[in-house]
């Protein structure tokens, strides 16, 4: 039985493009992709600490990435006859996810693994807290 909400976690990895596929993949006619960029606070933190940037700036930066990453994958969806919704969020992914798999009663979490870049903490803590399944991509 194919998922009825599938939440696919969106960032700059390669990992986040191949799980866009295996979600596309999983989706079928009466299935939804709610993909999710969340603006990490730990990152806007992170950037503002070489002092180049203000916490405005980081934000608003990431913000504009995270949106193009959301049309990228709302584009390859939709060529793919999928449907999808595009949200972005400000937080802590870890946070994030959970929450929206219960607002929008998601069947299935999927994320990317990118090895060293935290992904592993995530996928754990999702595991352990989500609602619902959780698929990680390699």
């Amino acid at each position: 039985m194919k998922p009825k909400n599938i939440l696919l976690y969106v960032d700059a990895s390669k990992e986040s493009r191949a799980a866009l596929d295996v979600a596309v993949d999983y989706s079928g006619l009466e299935s939804t992709i709610i993909a999710v960029n969340v603006v990490n606070r730990q990152t806007v933190i992170q950037l503002t600490r070489s002092g180049e940037k203000s916490l405005a700036e980081a934000e608003v930066e990431l913000e504009e990435n995270g949106w193009c990453y959301l049309y990228d994958a709302e584009e390859t969806a939709k060529s793919a006859g999928a449907q999808i919704v595009i949200l972005q969020e400000s937080g802590y992914p870890e946070e994030v996810l959970p929450r929206l798999a219960s607002e929008y009663g998601v069947d299935l979490i999927i994320i990317g693994h990118a090895p060293g870049l935290g992904q592993a903490s995530l996928a754990q803590q999702l595991i352990e807290h989500a609602p619902c399944a959780v698929l990680v991509v390699k």
